[in-house]
């Protein structure tokens, strides 16, 4: 069922008398269209990534290696399958700008944990997944009246797009070699009925 689920390519997969294709194949493909769609790569793409980082993260652990201490998705899904140190500074900006877009469509974002405030803007420019804000924003918006450049933290989505592929494709292969072990409290069948569309073959 892994397969299924990890499958990105744009056509089903037929079972008996059932055509299957999961979530995480369409929220891919429309990944790949948002990009290419002016209207559209503003924003959906940024959502639809962070998404994809949390259901790998929910649905699966490694078997050969030590767990993550994070219990979050994303975050797992990022020592997981991106294979970033748990304290990789990139874990927590990600985690941060999920948060803003996911609870409000929010440029900014506040992480309780590290109490550090966070002002996004997408940046196509810059060479890697982020770049720090030049000076550390303290989370009062008329500090932003100045120049709210400096308080800014850029994130290129070109870059994240490769990351988040990248973990698709490392989880894939793991589950080739039997490597992918399933999290989930549901097992299988939690799986199937949670991320995996079956429609009947008349």
């Amino acid at each position: 069922m892994a397969f299924v689920h990890l499958s990105t390519n744009n056509s089903p997969i037929f079972v008996k008398d059932y055509q299957l294709r999961s979530t995480l194949s369409f929220i891919y493909q429309n990944i790949c269209h948002a990009l290419v769609n002016e209207a559209s790569k503003q924003l959906m793409p940024y959502l639809s990534l962070c998404a994809v980082l949390d259901q790998l993260g929910i649905c699966y652990d490694r078997k050969d290696k030590i767990k993550p201490r994070y219990s979050n998705g994303i975050k797992r899904a990022l020592v997981n399958f991106s294979e970033l140190d748990e304290d990789d500074k990139l874990i927590d900006v990600l985690y941060a700008l999920r948060n803003g877009l996911l609870h409000n469509l929010s440029l900014t974002s506040f992480d309780k944990y590290k109490n550090k405030f966070y002002k996004f803007r997408y940046n196509s420019e810059i060479e890697d997944i982020y770049q720090d804000a030049e000076i550390e924003w303290n989370g009062n918006y008329v500090t932003l009246d100045t120049d709210p450049e400096k308080y800014t933290t850029h994130i290129n989505v070109e870059k994240l797009q490769a990351l988040v592929f990248g973990s698709i494709d490392k989880a894939n292969d793991l589950n080739q070699n039997s490597l992918l072990e399933l999290r989930l409290e549901g097992g299988l069948r939690q799986l199937y009925f949670d991320y995996v569309r079956a429609v009947r073959i008349e």
